[in-house]
């Protein structure tokens, strides 16, 4: 597919075929997944030293990343979760495993229930995953449609903000350069996170 042809459809077209391969994945699959993501968001984490870690609570099919938050939170680390807000905004709440958690404004989507708060947040926070369908290798992130990181992520850098942000999703889900159709309020992404191990995207990767 040609990034040229960046059109609402072409989108929608190449997130149906990618979440349609997140259906088929076994449950096997997604055990073994599940220790990979934790296994090197582990390994993520400790290069940054001490921190905290802004994420995200997967929904079904999605990177089962669930596992790696909690190790961060029993190591001590504070998670921070999104929270949709009004107008297509994200807001934090920090994640306890204890705490508990309440439908979000998305279907299916669970948030906690703590303060909300905003860029401030992010003056500890060592490292961002943001939820992605998939990603090509020149950085371009396939969202969910809904827009709220391509609002929030220039937020982020305008407040001069710097934690490492990392793409997460399967390893398979990780498109050659130019495949993911291009608009110009699209967020374009560093790195990602997968069950493999992270992957540097951009020009140069």
């Amino acid at each position: 597919m040609d990034a040229a042809a960046g059109t609402p459809g072409a989108k929608a077209r190449l997130r149906a075929e990618v979440l349609e391969r997140r259906r088929r994945r076994t449950a096997a699959v997604r055990e073994r997944d599940r220790e990979g993501f934790a296994t090197h968001l582990s390994r993520v984490l400790a290069g940054h030293g001490p921190g905290d870690v802004a994420a995200f609570l997967p929904l079904p099919g999605e990177p089962p990343v669930l596992h790696g938050l909690e190790r961060a939170h029993a190591a001590g680390r504070r998670v921070w979760l999104p929270v949709v807000e009004p107008g297509h905004r994200l807001s934090w709440a920090q994640w306890r495993t204890d705490a508990p958690l309440a439908p979000g404004n998305l279907p299916g989507l669970l948030e906690p229930t703590g303060p909300r708060r905003g860029l401030e947040v992010f003056a500890t926070v060592r490292l961002l995953l943001v939820p992605v369908v998939a990603v090509d290798r020149g950085g371009v992130r396939l969202g969910f449609g809904g827009g709220y990181y391509d609002r929030f992520l220039p937020l982020l850098a305008g407040a001069g903000r710097e934690p490492e942000i990392l793409a997460c999703c399967h390893a398979d889900e990780v498109l050659p350069a130019g495949t993911v159709p291009r608009e110009p309020y699209d967020a374009v992404l560093p790195g990602v996170l997968t069950e493999r191990g992270t992957i540097r995207l951009g020009p140069a990767a």
